[in-house]
C-alpha cells in the first residue's frame, strides 16, 4: 500500500498517516500521490518519487484509508475531488467469472483499456478464490447487496499509477467491512512484473485484504484496519502471491530493504518487503499458523498474535525468529540445495548489522538492536580462519509494541580459547553474548557458512543461572511441553522429585521425572525434565518449581498462560 506503514515520502521526511495529527503539507502529500495514481494530477516528482522506490506503488489500500479518515481535514477543493475519486469506477462492461465468484468491470478502449486476456484474469480470480477460500478455508468477504450490480465480489479494472488497492466500504459486523478491489489495465512501464501475470499476483494479494477485512477488522476502534499493523497486512498478502502463483515471483522486487537492514523492527518494515517471514512460517507450520494469527487480529495487535500462534505450536517467537536469520543468511550464493528456502538462490545476500575484525586475544562488543529484529554482526577472524556471523535476536514484541524505534542492548565477546567464552565455536575460539532480559534474546553462530549453534529444532534460550524453564511463558493452549534445566551431577534415565506450587504455596503437582536431556554450558552441565503440557492443566499464573536430586534443591518460577 503505498508503503505499508504507510509512509508518504515528501523531501527527506516521512510520516505515519494518523487522522488526528497531519499538517496541511502531509495532507497535500497524500492529496497528490493519490490523485497521481488515479491518472488526474501528473507529476515528474510524484514519477520520480515512485521509481525511486517500487514498493510505494504495489498497493493504495493504507492510502485510500488514510485519506478517508483524514478527508474532513482537506481543503474543501481536496475533499471534492478526492470523493469522487474514492467512489466505485462507472465503466462500461462487466463479466462475471467461470465459476461464478466475481464481477469484472472493464473497459475496451479509452484511457481504461484492457492490456491483458480478460478471459486469463477471470480464470486467475477463480483460482485465487479456490485457493484461499475453498482450500485454506478463509471465510468469504461480506456481500456488498446490490453495488455494482448483484451480490458478486466486485473488481474494477482501470489506468492506475500503482498496481492496485482494496477499497473498505461499510461495516456490517463486529469485525466485518464489504470491500471491492480496483487494479490497473496493463500493468506496463514502471512496473516490476506487467500483464496478465501482474494482474494474477495483484488479485491473489488485494482478495486476501478483502478477507481481511471482510472477518478480521480490529474491534476496538472498529476500523478496516489496525493502522500500526500495516506491515502485517502487507506482508500476508504479499506472502499469498507466492502462495497462489508460486511461478510469478513479483515479491523479489521488494526484497532487498529488508535484507540491508534486517535489524530493522518488524512493525518498522514495509511488509511487502517480509513476505519471507510467513512463507518460513508456512514451510515450517503448515498455511494454519497463518490463519490463527487473522482469528486473533480483532482483539490483538499483529505482533501479539504472531507471539501466540507460535507458542501454540510449541516453540516461541524468539526461537522462530532467530532461526528465520539463519534462513535469511543461506540465500543467494549461500544457498544449501533443500534447506531453507525454495527459491533461496534468487533472493539478495544479508548485509550485515556491523562488521568488527577480531585481534586476540579478546575482544568486547557492545551493540544495539531494535525489538522483533535480527542483528547479523560479522567478526572478521585471522585471515586463516574465516569469517564468524552472530544472529542475535530480541523478540520483546510488547517493547516493539510500545515503541518499535527504540533500541536494546547488548554486548558480545570473542576470545582466542574456548574456555574463556561461554560458548566454543571451534579449536581456536569462544564466544559470549550478554544482555539485560535474558526471555527475549536468542543467539545463532554461523562460521565459515557452517552453523555451529542455533539451528535445532527447539534452540536453548539465552538464560543463565541454577535453573531455568522454558518456553517463557507457557500455554495450555500450546501443544508443545515445558523444559526445566538445573545443574546436576545425574545421568540420562536418572530419576528427579519435582513440585509445583501456587504462589499461595498450593500443591499443584508431585512425581517424579526422568533427565531426558543434557547440554553444556559455560563449562558446567545443565540436566533437563521435560513436563508435558497436559500435565500442567493450571490456571494463568506464577507457579514456583521445586526439584529434589539427590541432597541438591533447586527452585524457579513458571509462567503459566491460558488462552
Amino acid at each position: 500500500m503505498i508503503r505499508v506503514l504507510i509512509f508518504i515520502l515528501f523531501g527527506l521526511m516521512t510520516f505515519r498517516a494518523y487522522a488526528q495529527d497531519l499538517s496541511n503539507s502531509q495532507l497535500d502529500s497524500l492529496y497528490n500521490l493519490f490523485t497521481y495514481i488515479k491518472g488526474i494530477n501528473f507529476s515528474d516528482e510524484m514519477q520520480k518519487q515512485l521509481d525511486d522506490d517500487p514498493q510505494q506503488k504495489k498497493c493504495g489500500l493504507g492510502l485510500v484509508t488514510d485519506i478517508k479518515q483524514n478527508l474532513d481535514k482537506f481543503s474543501s477543493g481536496q475533499q471534492i475531488v478526492l470523493s469522487k475519486l474514492l467512489d466505485r469506477p462507472v465503466l462500461s462492461n462487466s463479466t462475471v467469472t467461470p465459476n461464478g465468484y466475481f464481477r469484472v468491470h472493464y473497459d475496451v478502449s479509452g484511457i481504461n483499456a484492457l492490456g491483458y486476456d480478460l478471459n486469463l484474469l477471470l480464470q486467475a480470480l477463480d483460482s485465487v478464490y479456490n485457493f484461499e477460500i475453498t482450500y485454506l478455508g478463509y471465510p468469504l468477504p461480506p456481500s456488498d447487496a446490490a453495488n455494482g450490480g448483484d451480490d458478486k465480489y466486485d473488481i474494477y479494472i482501470q489506468n492506475l499509477g500503482d498496481y492496485g488497492y482494496t477499497n473498505p466500504e461499510t461495516n456490517v459486523g463486529t469485525s466485518s467491512w464489504t470491500s471491492y478491489m480496483v487494479i490497473d489495465n496493463d500493468f506496463g512501464n514502471g512496473f516490476s512484473t506487467h500483464g496478465i501475470d501482474a494482474a494474477r499476483v495483484t488479485v491473489a494479494h488485494e482478495f486476501h485484504h478483502a478477507i481481511q477485512m471482510g472477518s478480521f477488522a480490529p474491534i476496538n476502534p472498529s476500523e478496516p484496519f489496525r493502522g500500526a499493523d500495516r506491515f502485517f497486512y502487507e506482508l500476508t498478502s504479499t506472502a499469498f502471491e507466492e502462495f497462489v502463483f508460486d511461478s510469478v515471483n513479483d515479491y523479489y522486487a521488494y526484497m532487498s530493504s529488508y535484507f540491508q537492514q534486517p535489524g530493522t523492527a518488524m512493525p518498522l518494515n514495509t511488509g511487502y518487503n517480509l513476505a519471507i517471514w510467513n512463507i518460513y512460517l508456512q514451510k515450517n507450520f503448515g498455511f494454519d499458523i497463518i490463519k490463527r494469527q487473522w482469528t486473533l487480529i480483532p482483539g490483538n495487535a499483529a505482533l501479539k498474535s504472531i507471539a501466540i500462534s507460535i507458542d501454540e505450536k510449541g516453540s516461541t517467537f524468539g526461537n522462530e525468529l532467530n532461526k528465520f536469520g539463519i534462513w535469511t543468511y543461506f540465500t543467494n550464493s549461500r544457498t544449501i540445495s533443500g534447506r531453507y528456502f525454495d527459491e533461496a538462490a534468487n533472493y539478495p545476500i544479508i548485509s550485515p548489522t556491523a562488521t568488527v575484525t577480531f585481534t586476540p586475544p579478546a575482544k568486547f562488543y557492545d551493540m544495539m538492536v531494535q525489538p522483533t529484529a535480527n542483528y547479523f554482526l560479522k567478526i572478521n577472524l585471522p585471515s586463516s580462519d574465516g569469517e564468524f556471523y552472530s544472529i542475535v535476536t530480541n523478540s520483546d514484541w510488547q517493547k516493539a509494541l510500545d515503541n518499535p524505534n527504540q533500541f536494546l542492548d547488548f554486548s558480545f565477546s570473542v576470545f582466542n580459547d574456548t574456555v574463556s567464552g561461554e560458548r566454543p565455536i571451534n579449536d581456536n575460539y569462544s564466544i559470549s553474548f550478554n544482555k539485560d532480559n535474558q526471555a527475549f534474546w536468542n543467539n545463532a553462530g554461523i562460521l565459515n557458512n557452517i552453523v555451529v549453534y542455533g539451528d535445532s529444532n527447539y534452540s536453548i534460550p539465552e538464560l543463565d543461572g541454577e535453573t531455568f524453564a522454558y518456553p517463557v511463558p507457557f500455554r495450555t493452549s500450546s501443544s508443545g511441553n515445558i523444559k526445566i534445566a538445573f545443574k546436576s551431577k545425574l545421568n540420562l534415565g536418572d530419576e528427579a522429585d519435582i513440585n509445583i506450587y501456587s504462589a499461595g504455596v498450593e500443591l499443584y503437582y508431585s512425581g517424579k521425572k526422568p533427565i531426558q536431556s543434557s547440554y553444556i554450558k559455560n563449562s558446567i552441565k545443565y540436566d533437563e525434565i521435560i513436563m508435558n503440557g497436559s500435565e500442567i492443566n493450571f490456571p494463568s499464573g506464577v507457579y514456583i518449581y521445586v526439584i529434589k536430586s539427590g541432597d541438591e534443591i533447586y527452585k524457579g518460577k513458571l509462567v503459566i498462560f491460558n488462552d
